[in-house]
């Protein structure tokens, strides 16, 4: 069996919610889910207009667009239920959204509003997205499966 047959084998019939999948890496990875063989991927972004074209690429009989600002709790959370709702379970939380500080400020001069919007993007939305995600596992008693989380970014890479 190929590498990419056993994968697709693994992710068959699975359940994915990607966040921050209406663009860049979290586009790219809800492309990756569905080809190789997700039943579903739900795409959760703020950006709505990026977010349905993702789901129409993919195919609308694969994938869905649903907004959801992960820096609200109760968002992450309704957006975990109703998939679970209306998909039976979830197997995999992609927690991807994220965003770069680009600013040219030093630590003296550190805008403490900014660093805790970015906080608030990067840190504390991907521990609330486990946290529904997992209990959405427990009590859909998913064993043996996959709950990926992640914190991915990206700006044309990265120069010291």
């Amino acid at each position: 069996m190929t590498e990419t047959t056993l994968l697709k084998k693994k992710l068959e019939g699975k359940l994915v919610i990607v966040t921050g999948g209406a663009s860049g890496i979290g586009e790219a990875t809800a492309h990756l889910f569905a080809k190789h063989g997700a039943r579903m991927v739900v795409i959760a972004d703020i950006q709505e207009e990026l977010g349905h074209q993702v789901a129409k690429s993919i195919g609308l009989n694969h994938s869905i667009f649903i907004r959801c600002d992960v820096t609200d709790e109760e968002q992450v959370k309704a957006m975990v239920e109703w998939t679970v709702k209306n998909y039976g379970q979830l197997d995999i939380m992609f927690s991807n959204a994220g965003i770069l500080n680009k600013s040219d400020q030093i630590v003296l001069n550190l805008d403490l509003l900014a660093f805790d919007h970015l906080f608030a993007i990067n840190v504390r939305a991907m521990a609330v997205c486990v946290k529904h995600a997992a209990r959405a596992m427990v009590e859909g008693h998913v064993r043996g499966e996959h709950c990926v989380h992640c914190q991915c970014s990206s700006n044309y890479g990265f120069n010291p």
